[in-house]
């Protein structure tokens, strides 16, 4: 039988989705001239003020004052995205929101480029290209500005509008939309909008059945991970190709605890639990006070965009028992599991403790109970350290947990053999990178007539100034 105590890890590949995974909300399609076409209206005029508009050869011209189109409806977490072949004014997005319109446009002078928005002009060191694209990535109050001249999106700036105020709240942007502006002699060959991975990813997990199985369909696996903007985040679901780099965007997942508030909180922990056929969540609620959150419901969050109903964990007194089934602030990746031969659900909580230094750091908690939202009875926790990212995961009949550990060191995962978290060996890898306090992801799954074992992390190169960007995956195998 194999020991996950003795393996030794081989890097596979390593990789980075620099917002390159793409799960497409809409499109404008220039095939057919709908500026004439009077048996529908696929793209509303909302404003023209002399200026001629037609579609041909799949561009999309206008030469004139203003024209103004509706493109999407408005989603706070998507990247926007146009493609210009010409451009002699500007061209760009309009954000019409209840608080008011944001436009944010190219503009183009004479071969010299800068960004308009809100009366605001920046000028861009770089020249006007045909084919170049604009990217706009909303966040919950925020934008960041991307152009792509064909190789990579680069970085622009990044700005906050007191238009955007509330606007992750559905009844705000289900009232919001999209406008396509083009401001002088124009031609787009590319409109659409798309969650993207990202700049960096993060939080790796599994989907899986209750007693830890992966769930496999059609050669494809699951996981939840976070796709890091430059300053915020949101739950990815990612389909995997075990032992490829072939990964595709298929799902998003936001979460509503009461409010109306569609939350990009991460960490999930998503489980099929087949004694009750309904999924299971728990996920960290950083957007209500950093406790836990979870949900039992029927829906498959795996594909397209989705929001949860979840329930906030029983918040416990900041001075109260750390061995407490309570939500403490601070609480993060948590992980659950059915244990067939106990008859017993078992629980993991990543919780700020005292160690033997005196300090408040992170140790894993365990817990166990006959209901996966009601692990009530704690077991034990670990001893020192500062852990983060723990799965369990079975090897054989032996229940594994296995977790990042330190900021200081790279690569460095912690084996328990549960339910003891005392006693610990580290993972040995032929390469060190990733960690960091990387996330311990390993991944046991038959392919053909063997069992495989890979390792899915990632480091903390910081994608941007602010700290907790992350940075870049990296998957090994056992030897």
């Amino acid at each position: 039988m194999e020991n996950l105590h003795k393996m030794k890890f081989k890097r596979l590949f390593s990789v980075n989705f620099y917002k390159n995974l793409k799960l497409k909300l809409a499109e404008m399609s220039f095939y057919k001239d709908f500026v004439n076409d009077k048996r529908g209206d696929l793209y509303p005029l909302i404003e023209n003020i002399d200026c001629n508009e037609s579609v041909e050869g799949g561009y999309y011209r206008t030469e004139g004052n203003k024209s103004e189109r509706l493109c999407c409806s408005y989603f706070p977490y998507a990247t926007y995205e146009a493609t210009i072949d010409n451009l002699d004014g500007n061209c760009g997005f309009g954000f019409v929101t209840p608080l008011g319109k944001v436009e944010i446009l190219l503009k183009n002078s004479g071969g010299n480029i800068s960004l308009l928005h809100d009366g605001a002009e920046i000028a861009v060191a770089r020249s006007f290209e045909s084919g170049m694209s604009l990217l706009i990535t909303a966040r919950k109050n925020n934008f960041e500005i991307y152009l792509n001249y064909g190789k990579m999106p680069e970085f622009i700036a990044e700005f906050k509008s007191e238009k955007l105020d509330g606007i992750h709240f559905e009844k705000n942007f289900k009232a919001s939309k999209v406008t396509l502006i083009c401001k002088g002699k124009v031609s787009v060959s590319k409109v659409e909008s798309y969650m993207d991975a990202g700049l960096s990813q993060a939080d790796i997990r599994p989907v899986k059945y209750e007693n830890g199985d992966i769930i496999v369909e059609n050669g494809k696996m699951f996981f939840t991970l976070s796709a890091r903007m430059r300053a915020e985040y949101y739950q990815a679901v990612v389909s995997w190709i075990p032992g490829t780099c072939e990964f595709c965007l298929t799902g998003a997942i936001f979460f509503d605890t009461g409010d109306g508030a569609w939350c990009s909180d991460v960490a999930t922990s998503l489980k099929f639990n087949r004694f009750t056929n309904k999924w299971n969540l728990w996920v960290c609620s950083f957007s209500h006070d950093h406790i836990l959150a979870s949900a039992e419901f029927d829906g498959d969050l795996r594909f397209g965009v989705n929001v949860l109903d979840v329930k906030l964990m029983e918040k416990g007194d900041k001075d109260g028992d750390r061995t407490a089934f309570v939500g403490f602030w601070g609480d993060e990746d948590p992980d659950f599991v059915y244990d067939e031969k106990s008859e017993k659900w078992f629980f993991t909580v990543c919780r700020l403790a005292d160690m033997p230094d005196g300090k408040l750091k992170y140790a894993y908690h365990l817990f166990e109970g006959d209901d996966p939202f009601n692990c009530n009875k704690f077991v034990t926790r670990s001893g020192d350290g500062a852990e983060t990212g723990g799965s369990m995961v079975y090897i054989g009949d032996k229940l594994h947990f296995v977790c990042g550990n330190d900021f200081d060191l790279r690569a460095n995962y912690r084996v328990y053999d549960l339910p003891d978290l005392k006693n610990y060996t580290e993972m040995e890898f032929d390469y060190d990178d990733g960690g960091f306090r990387g996330w311990g992801t390993i991944v046991p799954i038959k392919m053909g007539t063997r069992t495989r074992y890979f390792h899915l992390t990632f480091d903390r190169h910081n994608a941007s100034d602010y700290n907790w960007s992350y940075g870049n995956l990296y998957c090994f195998e056992a030897e």
